[in-house]
């Protein structure tokens, strides 16, 4: 039994539907009362409910489970009682140690891009699970992408595709690895059985490096029309971003993870190289977008 966490997100739920389309038996952890649920059980997802704040949650999550593959996070959640203090550093480092507890073989944890720095809490909470990852005997393998097309492309960064806007932190002239959320999900997938992904750091990319000025030309050429971008000022976003965190970590995070990639986040992954998965251009997702949206 292959166990979810955070089954029902954009990642999560593709790891899902990909599992169960290899005929995998999944076990997905699911929050009371989530709107998600059953399109999982409609894969063929076990249901399991719970939340990584619940010790008593995991323990169930986790009977008969041989491996775990998680992507849960707080960041972007509606749920105001959710914070990335008590899911993406209590929560996982929580589920880390039930795994451990209950003889999971193996743990396949979704980080994020190894040029960040931990001036951002959501990632300095990655990297502290990180740590744990690599000191809990489990095989393990981490995840590191780097900016996710779903999401930095996505009116939750202040992209709007049906009227042509775009967002860009800094000059939007430093160079990016774009990646898909299916192309990360897949990466996911092998980590659970390829020998060469055990207990490893796996940095991930897009099959381009392309600034956010050159994602904005795609998509005005796909589109066929201006996009009207907005540039948010890079020391804006880091002189706000440690002030921000005294209030809220989220906001805080997006600042700062603004203002770190705006400087850039090229990816070099000989490992990824070397399994050659198919990857998805960022004029594929435009295409894929513009379409949806038409």
């Amino acid at each position: 039994m292959i166990l979810v966490v955070g089954a029902t997100g954009i990642l999560g739920s593709e790891i899902c539907r990909r599992l169960r389309a290899r005929g995998r038996p999944v076990r997905g952890l699911v929050r009371s009362g989530s709107p998600n649920a059953e399109a999982l059980r409609n894969l063929g997802v076990e249901i399991v409910e719970g939340d990584l704040r619940a010790r008593g949650s995991l323990e169930t999550a986790c009977e008969g489970v041989t491996s775990i593959v998680s992507t849960a996070t707080a960041m972007g959640s509606k749920d105001r009682t959710l914070s990335l203090r008590s899911v993406d550093y209590e929560g996982q480092l929580r589920l880390v140690d039930v795994a451990r507890a209950h003889a999971v073989s193996t743990f396949v944890y979704t980080s994020a891009s190894p040029n960040l720095r931990p001036t951002a809490p959501l990632v300095r909470y990655k990297r502290a699970v990180e740590r744990a990852l690599r000191g809990s005997g489990m095989r393990w393998t981490v995840l590191q992408p780097s900016v996710l097309m779903e999401v930095w492309l996505s009116n939750l960064l202040g992209w709007d595709h049906v009227v042509g806007r775009a967002t860009v932190f800094g000059s939007g002239a430093a160079p990016l690895s774009w990646i898909a959320v299916a192309d990360v999900a897949e990466h996911a997938l092998r980590a659970i059985d390829d020998e060469r992904l055990v207990n490893v750091d796996v940095p991930l990319g897009g099959p381009e490096r392309l600034s956010p000025n050159d994602v904005v030309r795609i998509f005005e050429e796909v589109s066929g029309r201006p996009y009207r971008v907005w540039r948010i000022p890079r020391p804006m976003l880091s002189f706000l971003a440690p002030l921000a965190g005294m209030f809220d970590e989220g906001i805080a995070s997006g600042m700062s993870m603004g203002a770190q990639t705006a400087r850039g986040d090229p990816i070099d992954s000989p490992l990824q190289r070397e399994l050659a998965l198919p990857l998805t251009t960022v004029r594929e997702y435009a295409m894929r977008v513009l379409h949806r949206g038409a």
